[in-house]
């Protein structure tokens, strides 16, 4: 079968980005910063040898394993959206060399956060340790936040943190009563001291007026001017209790206890 390398450039769509003091390898991969000159901001190289049937297969099999394995320990490391600018695969018979490449929308990125080698090891080996239905739930709940933080349209970026929020929510609250599902908002203030209140009201509510003009708590241009505030604040939230999550190998009491520390400090 043929071998092919592929390298993966990855980009930050937010306001910083990561750059490594030296390449990481985990296994045959490897993780290493860039700077180009017509950048402003480190670009990350994730390398490795694919074989498969083809180019086709190949740049899918790679971008399937980035997206899945090392974009989310990328995006909790830098607490930033990343999106894959290009790609590059090259036959290592060789034959020929293949460049795909995508316009996408990046801003102007000012701030550099370096990144240690034992940080990004660490949520490495905590992501690992998370049982499988966790770790899916948890990976799907990151893809939805890098969406949002990747939009510059605050609606949009909104919603997606809202279905991001709604699949960490089912994972933290599955061993709760129905009662206290029902009453999710509170009862994730109440474990986890999760801010769902914005503007005065909950987010349920205000998700529930902008979808489904829903005027009994508040309309549907109240509930746009709160969120044009207040989205990136809860994008914030939710990072944060994903990383803790992430922290704490999955383990809910730890969580508990971590963001009630976090909060008194």
């Amino acid at each position: 079968m043929p071998s092919y390398k592929v390298t993966v450039a990855l980009k930050s769509a937010g306001d910083k980005a990561l750059s490594f003091d030296s390449p990481i390898k985990l296994g045959g991969i490897i993780v290493k910063s860039e700077n180009k000159s017509d950048s402003n901001s480190p670009v990350i190289l994730v390398e490795m040898t694919v074989d498969s049937q083809d180019l086709g297969d190949a740049k899918e099999t790679a971008t399937s394993l980035i997206t899945e394995q090392i974009l989310p320990v990328i995006v909790l490391c830098g607490e930033v959206p990343y999106e894959i600018s290009d790609i590059k695969i090259i036959d290592l018979d060789p034959r020929w060399v293949i460049i795909g490449s995508k316009t996408i929308y990046v801003k102007v990125v000012p701030n550099i956060k370096e990144v240690r080698l034992d940080e990004f090891f660490e949520i490495f080996k905590s992501l690992k340790n998370l049982d499988e239905d966790s770790k899916s739930v948890l990976f799907r709940a990151i893809k939805y936040w890098n969406r949002a933080m990747s939009d510059p349209d605050p609606i949009d970026r909104f919603l997606n943190l809202y279905i991001a929020l709604e699949l960490l929510k089912g994972l933290l609250l599955r061993k709760e009563p129905s009662e206290k599902k029902r009453e999710w908002v509170n009862t994730l203030y109440e474990k986890y001291n999760f801010n769902g209140l914005y503007g005065g009201y909950k987010i349920n509510y205000i998700r529930n007026a902008l979808l489904h003009y829903q005027k009994k708590v508040l309309s549907k241009e109240e509930a746009e001017r709160i969120i044009e505030k207040h989205v990136d604040e809860f994008g914030r939230e939710i990072f944060n209790l994903m990383k803790d999550y992430v922290e704490c190998g999955g383990d809910t009491e730890c969580l508990q206890k971590k963001r009630q520390q976090r909060n008194r400090s």
